[in-house]
């Protein structure tokens, strides 16, 4: 409750003025008001506030827990994205305000429930920041003698300059402030207070029953019932109220002291009085400090507001919150207005935020009284006489703490409850500790729930904008951990605003973005959304075609897991049924390159890493259909790329290989179970019929062996060149001849990976190439074909290939076995061990 939203207690009283120096402080129409944000245009009046004073009835039935905080991580994308540091109180305004809007999405009972709360803690923390940022943007006096420039003193323009000039008490008042204004929003929020009937008539059960006195009709007469009306008669006449207007008055006892709690002074005075209890309302108005209304004329009689004997009052009022036959929450009302914690206590219910607001309350009470009672007697029109202030004093005591102290105090009392997430911030915030708010995320990052990582990068965010970010790798960690979140939720391989993450992407280290934005490309499979993701990293900042590349490069990754290292000791598997989710997706991974400019060369790199993973692993068919992607999606690349190329040149090798490999696959089906089978020879007692039949289908199946021969010859050479094609690749198959043109874009150690991998290729592949040329040659008794395949051995041992230096030993003898065997084919065919003719002499 603030100062200057409090009622004063008006008075036409006519007090002499002891001191006649003329003394008056610079005119200010709200003397009391701190700053601009606590004022009626605040964002505590432009905005649904909420609270964090208690959660309401555990009882309650979460109906539409769903719609909490539903879409918060649109509006927050779309409020941030157009901040910039010179608008931060209105980012902060924005930010609170959403938060309020999805609250307000649930039932007003269900809203502040466990399910819930969290979003009224998130609302709240947008709104401290708010109101410290503020504060700090104003301009506040350096010390209490610049504001007095005339004699004229009342106690309120003395506290107001006091407020003014004393950042601390004004920090105090601020957060007090803030407390109410939250506990307001969630009284409104919830509509869960019981109404009070105001009839004018206090306690009217028990006048219906004096005034029926011992008629007929009062047949329930209580001897233990008051006998008078007054205020002070249960306590004087040690009797009790009407069993109706007791349970009367601990509702409005209640109700009063949430009204304070909620800063509604005015609206707790006037349900006392509505209530018929006015002297409650007087009671209320006593703290209120003692002030001199303006005069025209400087000779009429001084009017005051306020109370000139508050001290008297508050010793009265500590008489009442020390008397524990008072109602709970009566008691808790008054000792917050004069000062006595002790009884304020039991009312906040072990609660964090009520807990707070009380000891803030009495905190600034004591600071108040303690620098009247300094100015006691420089101040004009003060009645308190020197007796009451040291009998005051005397009974109540406040000890003086710090903010940290109060925080200790607060948790001690809190039954080992411990505090949320969302309460550390803001007492970290509260302080000005941002550092610690830093080291404490480091510890939230992987317990935490998604809701509270986007709240925290968000809140750093907004601390960069504002120039307060003590620990900017810790930031970073957030921010990163944000994106990451915000990517593992596209689980469908789509995504509807890639502007949204790639945002986010871009708040973090540069090198971080990469790897970040590749992860989300990486879950982008759905050829219709990469265009969207490549458009909005462009916006954003981001280095796209580095990710892409980063991208390929892991799914190539995920290819290899489970397939050991790549090395020289590397031999081929037989073909393993992967995931053909998995690999469609590898290969439509090159698209991403493919929508950037400039990106053919890179492709080109990685597009042959990826062929070359397939080939390690046996699966021919995905390396085969990658040749056909690129070719797909970078049409004529051909002749796009220079001729001198190494990635063009090993483009060209590997697809010659693939094709003699499909080619050869396609001439094994022909020739092993294309073959038409003869027909069956006829039984010795075949009819007429039965041999004409026979002969028929003999003749049919002779034209389909003709048939077949011919097709299985025309296969056996296109086959046989396609696999010469390899041997006899220019320069050697996946020999460079220079590696100047190759892209700059990836690293030394990955070059000479890709080095490794094409001599580990060469061994693998060419004796590989050099058996299947064998098999297709001796799959017959031409003499032609066996004699091509000894000549074979010429192109192996051949100096200017050297093609023998890639055969292991064991392939190498498989070879020799397989020539020995046309040799033997020969002699027997009458010709030489070479397939020559042998001349008689």
């Amino acid at each position: 409750m603030n100062y200057e939203r409090s009622v004063l207690l008006y008075s036409t009283q006519h007090t002499p003025i002891r001191n006649k120096r003329n003394r008056q402080l610079l005119q200010r129409e709200d003397t009391l008001n701190l700053s601009p944000i606590l004022n009626e245009t605040s964002i505590f009046k432009t905005l649904n506030d909420t609270s964090l004073r208690q959660v309401l009835d555990e009882s309650s039935v979460l109906i539409s827990s769903e719609n909490a905080g539903e879409g918060l991580t649109e509006a927050f994308f779309e409020i941030v994205q157009t901040s910039r540091s010179h608008d931060v109180l209105h980012t902060l305004a924005r930010l609170g305000q959403v938060c309020c809007d999805s609250l307000e999405l649930v039932e007003p009972w269900n809203r502040y429930n466990a399910q819930n709360y969290w979003l009224a803690e998130e609302a709240n923390t947008w709104k401290l920041l708010h109101c410290l940022y503020a504060d700090s943007l104003s301009d506040h006096p350096e010390s209490l003698d610049s504001l007095i420039s005339e004699d004229v003193l009342s106690q309120k323009t003395l506290v107001s300059a006091l407020f003014q000039s004393d950042s601390e008490l004004r920090l105090l008042q601020l957060l007090v402030d803030w407390l109410e204004a939250t506990a307001a929003y969630q009284e409104e929020a919830t509509k869960t207070s019981a109404p009070v009937i105001g009839n004018n008539i206090h306690w009217g059960n028990t006048l219906h029953q004096l005034l029926i006195g011992s008629s007929l009709f009062n047949k329930e007469k209580n001897k233990a019932m008051i006998t008078c009306m007054d205020p002070d008669a249960p306590r004087r006449q040690k009797k009790s109220l009407h069993s109706d207007d007791n349970k009367d008055d601990i509702d409005l006892c209640k109700r009063i002291f949430t009204e304070v709690r909620c800063g509604k002074f005015k609206e707790a005075v006037s349900l006392c009085i509505s209530a018929g209890q006015a002297w409650r309302g007087a009671v209320l108005q006593g703290w209120a400090l003692l002030h001199y209304l303006p005069r025209e004329d400087i000779n009429a009689p001084l009017e005051i507001s306020g109370n000139p004997s508050r001290d008297l009052w508050k010793w009265c009022a500590l008489g009442i919150s020390s008397n524990a036959t008072e109602n709970t929450h009566y008691r808790a009302t008054v000792g917050i207005l004069c000062g006595h914690l002790a009884s304020a206590l039991p009312a906040c219910q072990s609660n964090w935020e009520d807990l707070l607001w009380a000891h803030l309350r009495i905190q600034i009470e004591a600071r108040v009284d303690k620098f009247l009672r300094e100015h006691h007697a420089t101040v004009e029109a003060n009645t308190t006489s020197s007796d009451v202030l040291d009998m005051l004093q005397s009974e109540l005591q406040i000890e003086e703490l710090s903010l940290q102290q109060v925080f200790s105090a607060v948790k001690s009392l809190m039954e080992d409850k411990k505090e949320s997430y969302y309460q550390t911030c803001q007492r970290h915030l509260m302080l000005g500790n941002i550092r610690a708010i830093m080291q404490e995320s480091q510890q939230w990052l992987d317990i935490s729930e998604e809701r509270f990582i986007r709240f925290l990068a968000h809140l750093i965010l907004i601390l960069r904008q504002m120039g307060k970010d003590p620990q900017h790798d810790v930031g970073d960690n957030i921010l990163e951990k944000y994106v990451t979140q915000l990517i593992e939720q596209r689980v469908d391989g789509s995504i509807d605003n890639p502007e949204l993450i790639a945002y986010y992407t871009s708040t973090v280290p540069i090198e971080r973005q990469i790897v970040l934005y590749a992860e989300l490309m990486n879950h982008i499979y759905k050829s219709q959304y990469r265009e969207s993701v490549v458009k909005a990293g462009v916006s954003a900042g981001i280095d796209v075609a580095a990710s892409a590349r980063v991208a390929i490069k892991k799914a190539i990754a995920d290819i290899q897991q489970g397939y050991g290292n790549l090395d020289l000791t590397f031999t081929q598997t037989t073909a393993i049924e992967k995931d053909k989710s998995l690999i469609t997706n590898v290969i439509s991974s090159l698209e991403w390159l493919a929508l950037i400019a400039n990106q053919l060369e890179e492709a080109l790199w990685l597009s042959n890493a990826m062929i070359r993973t397939f080939i390690f692993i046996g699966n021919t068919d995905a390396a085969l259909a990658c040749i056909i992607n690129v070719n797909q999606m970078f049409p004529d690349f051909v002749n796009k790329v220079p001729t001198n190329s190494s990635e063009l040149r090993e483009h060209l090798c590997l697809k010659a290989y693939l094709e003699s490999i499909e080619s050869f696959a396609t001439w094994y089906r022909h020739f092993i179970s294309g073959q038409p089978k003869d027909v069956e020879p006829l039984p010795p007692d075949a009819t007429f019929s039965d041999k004409v039949h026979y002969e028929q289908m003999c003749a049919k199946v002779e034209e389909q062996k003709a048939r077949w021969l011919n097709a299985v010859e025309h296969q056996s050479r296109y086959t046989k060149n396609l696999l010469y094609n390899v041997l006899l690749f220019p320069g050697g198959w996946l020999q460079d001849e220079n590696d100047c043109t190759s892209s700059n874009n990836f690293s030394q150690d990955e070059k000479q990976e890709r080095i490794k991998q094409l001599e580990t290729l060469r061994r693998l592949c060419i004796p590989e190439i050099v058996i299947l040329t064998l098999k297709i040659l001796q799959s017959g008794d031409d003499i032609a074909n066996h004699k091509e395949a000894l000549k074979l051995s010429n192109l192996i041992a051949g100096e200017n290939r050297c093609l023998y230096k890639v055969f292991t030993k064991s392939k190498l003898l498989e070879v020799l076995d397989r020539l020995k065997e046309s040799s033997l084919l020969l002699l027997e065919k009458g010709r030489d061990m070479f397939g020559y003719e042998i001349i008689d002499e």
